[in-house]
């Protein structure tokens, strides 16, 4: 397949249909390339932070933006690019089939890699609970679940970031407590924080995830010092690194931010280093909320039409 576009976009989340929804209304020619691995489309609880629906589930809106943007003759292509190179208004993305698209523009709506608890170095169980009713991973988005409910922070990457996490959850819950399972060096002033407030810190590997349905009641846990022991809670919150999917963007030379987990933008409006390159959600060092992604998704569009716009007006701009 090859095909000319406008506007290609990598990324198939919330801010990547939000931006391909604008650019088409705009009769701008799009393509979506996805992979249909983003968190949204495995989302089963429900979003309360969406502007104007007050309560979606994840999936259903990922759905209803995908059926928006086909509606205005959006091309989908369920792919997985692995390259990405050329300069403004000569793009060239290419799938690991073999497929290539060439491009005037290109928003990059990558997404992060988001890091599981495991069992025995394997993550897939995880995917019976996450974002499907209270293993929760996003306090900007769903920190109110977890309102008077006794809660386990687990901690995946460091134990600095699970402590500050724990500390921010405190002022929805007094019941709090840190299970790490890999960085177990903390500072002395986090937990000092950790006392203050009585939240207790244990150490161990997940050997068990027990629940019933799509909620999880508790984990087993064997400990450092090789004894097991039952973790059982009314909410859980992961705790771990969220890197940016950045290959694509390195290739094409964009800047990336000063953490190196995500890329860097020149402005808010999501335009980068490189002339004809776009960032939006959560690629962006920024939090991990839909609207927000949204928000990014749609205003990089507005830009990339504008520039589109401006070089039909004044040809050779």
């Amino acid at each position: 397949m090859e095909g000319r576009y406008e506007t290609a976009i990598v990324g198939g989340g919330p801010a990547g249909l939000t931006a391909a929804i604008h650019l088409a209304w705009h009769q701008r020619k799009v393509v979506v390339m996805d992979r249909r691995s983003g968190p949204l489309f495995f989302t089963l609880e429900g979003l309360h932070n969406v502007p104007g629906v007050p309560v979606v589930r994840g999936l259903d809106l990922q759905k209803k933006l995908m059926a928006q943007a086909k509606e205005l003759e959006v091309e989908i292509v369920r792919t997985n690019v692995v390259s990405a190179s050329g300069t403004a208004g000569e793009f060239l993305l290419e799938g690991e089939s073999g497929d290539r698209w060439l491009a005037d523009t290109v928003l990059l709506a990558t997404g992060v890699a988001r890091y599981h608890p495991t069992i025995d170095g394997d993550f897939r169980p995880c995917f019976k609970y996450a974002g499907k009713g209270n293993l929760f991973y996003c306090p900007d988005c769903e920190a109110p679940e977890i309102r008077d409910k006794k809660t386990l922070v687990i901690g995946v990457g460091s134990a600095n970031d699970a402590a500050g996490m724990a500390i921010g959850l405190s002022r929805y819950t007094d019941d709090l407590s840190i299970l790490l399972t890999g960085d177990v060096a903390m500072s002395r002033e986090r937990a000092e924080q950790l006392e203050t407030k009585g939240i207790t810190v244990a150490a161990g590997d997940i050997v068990e995830m027990i629940g019933s349905g799509r909620r999880l009641a508790g984990l087993r846990v064997r400990g450092r010092d090789q004894g097991e022991r039952r973790f059982d809670a009314e909410a859980f919150f992961v705790s771990s690194p969220a890197r940016g999917r950045t290959d694509l963007a390195q290739q094409l030379g964009v800047e990336m931010a000063a953490t190196q987990n995500h890329a860097q933008p020149r402005s808010q409006r999501g335009d980068t280093n490189i002339e004809g390159v776009w960032i939006a959600g959560d690629l962006r060092p920024m939090t991990q909320q839909v609207a927000v992604a949204m928000g990014t998704g749609n205003i990089a569009a507005v830009m990339i039409d504008q520039t589109l716009r401006r070089k039909e007006v004044l040809p050779g701009s």
